[in-house]
């Protein structure tokens, strides 16, 4: 079958190669794990606000999106630092970035039910590089890809295909991280939170620039 795939891709027309690159992303479709935790859903880490790793990183009830599982997100964002809030995803890819490189990402989600703000609430993904590897390092470089707001009835699938922008000098021979979370644009650090699943990332190298 891998075979089979690979054959169509070079035989195919496609407009761009990411349709035929790899998915950089290691558990994307979060079907994978021993427990809910992020602590047992490897390789996901929570970089959100206290770094609680017994929080929940996916779930397998209410509004699972493919699968047995699907990423759960909040939207609980802090506005006045700019932060995400208690839950935040984040991995560092196997990736080592190229000059000429910009990404390609694509995923699902929905809100787990009609109390996610239509009018104000949506999904981001940052992928960004530091200069020394390491998710506290000094970011180097950067691209947000902000989901738009829901335009459908509420628990409906959106999904989503975004392309970054194309890496600077700095982020060149450095590795990729991605991360995600739910944002509020309104006062999101008062109420009650509101939830939706993520699921199905895939995000693949997109390089245009001739070979030397």
């Amino acid at each position: 079958m891998k075979s089979y795939i690979l054959k169509a891709c070079l035989l195919i027309a496609l407009p761009s190669a990411a349709h035929c690159a790899e998915n950089l992303v290691v558990n994307g479709d979060f079907e994978t794990g021993t427990g809910n935790a992020f602590y047992q859903t490897p390789p996901w880490y929570n970089c959100g606000a206290g770094l609680n790793q017994g929080a929940n990183a996916r779930v397998d009830t209410g509004a699972v999106i493919t699968g047995t599982h699907s990423a759960t997100v909040i939207d609980r964002y802090n506005t006045t630092e700019d932060k995400p809030g208690p839950i935040a995803f984040v991995q560092k890819t196997k990736h080592t970035i190229q000059d000429g490189d910009s990404f390609a990402l694509s995923y699902e989600w929905r809100p787990t039910d009609e109390y996610w703000q239509r009018a104000k609430d949506t999904i981001r993904f940052v992928l960004f590089a530091t200069a020394n590897d390491k998710l506290g390092g000094e970011k180097v470089w950067s691209s947000v890809l902000t989901s738009d707001l829901l335009r459908s009835k509420p628990g409906s699938i959106q999904a989503v295909a975004q392309t970054s922008e194309v890496v600077n000098a700095d982020a060149v021979g450095r590795e990729l991280f991605i991360m995600f979370y739910g944002l509020d644009t309104g006062d999101s650090e008062n109420g009650e939170p509101h939830w939706a699943r993520v699921d199905n990332i895939e995000l693949r190298a997109v390089n245009e620039k001739p070979a030397p």
